[in-house]
């Protein structure tokens, strides 16, 4: 578990000119693979635990690219070598486009494998997302401007009428950075940007009404903000966090550090 003094030491580390641990990378498995692998394991596990179901069609090469923080070129490449090992199809015409094999095989996959040994890293992550989101959604309800909470507001009505996991991730990141900005501590921002995407490197695609249901929290957190209630946007912000340890990839594989609210 990561304690508010490990984190403060952390942060304190990283002033420094050697070492630097918030923003140098991290030695965990995923830093060994390619671009192109890093989508191949996200889409493989989204398969392996349901969230992608037999048949179902895939966002476009360009929206995967998107929101998985590659290139176009490196999200075609991996799809292509799911599509020669059976794992999807990709069809041609204009009913065409990428979609999950009906019976996709079994795979033995390095890169499936290096996202599962970070385990460890991504609930650490968890815990230090919680803490500086926690501080940073605290100082929101008490400055954020009519202006800022409008902005919110449109990020929400954004990510409920996503259609898919890459327009929901879209507006997701565009809420939780118009957040961290609303607080206005920017000595703080840096830290949680840098923790917030190494986050995401582990995100896979989910269903999109899950992601919908898990976006009433923003509205809450907004409405919260509003009400320049502290406590309470902290509350809904830290059960919004914690609750990955259980809904990300790395909960499905193994018990994790179990959640607290």
């Amino acid at each position: 578990m990561v304690t508010v003094s490990s984190v403060a030491d952390e942060l304190d580390n990283s002033a420094g000119p050697s070492a630097a641990p918030l923003s140098a990378p991290v030695l965990a498995g995923i830093t060994r693979l390619s671009a192109a692998d890093t989508v191949r394991a996200r889409i493989v596990l989204a398969i392996d635990h349901g969230m992608l179901s037999a048949g179902e069609q895939l966002p476009s090469d360009a929206e995967i690219a998107a929101a998985l923080d590659v290139s176009e070129i490196t999200a075609r490449r991996a799809l292509r070598s799911l599509a020669d090992d059976g794992v999807v199809e990709r069809r041609r015409g204009r009913a065409g486009g990428t979609f999950v094999a009906e019976r996709a095989p079994a795979t033995e996959d390095n890169a499936v494998e290096a996202y599962r040994a970070d385990a460890v890293e991504v609930h650490r992550l968890i815990e230090l997302r919680t803490l500086l989101e926690s501080a940073l959604v605290h100082q929101a309800a008490l400055a954020a401007t009519p202006e800022q909470i409008a902005a919110l507001d449109e990020h929400v009505a954004a990510a409920a009428a996503a259609q898919n996991w890459t327009e929901y991730h879209a507006a997701d990141e565009r809420f939780h950075l118009g957040l961290a900005s609303a607080s206005g501590l920017d000595w703080a921002i840096p830290h949680y940007t840098d923790v917030l995407y190494r986050l995401y490197r582990y995100f896979i695609p989910y269903p999109i009404d899950y992601l919908h249901d898990a976006n009433r929290d923003h509205s809450d957190i907004v409405e919260a903000l509003r009400r320049h209630d502290p406590v309470r946007a902290v509350q809904i912000a830290q059960q919004h966090i914690l609750v990955l340890h259980t809904t990300m990839f790395v909960g499905f594989d193994e018990p994790g550090p179990g959640t607290t609210t």
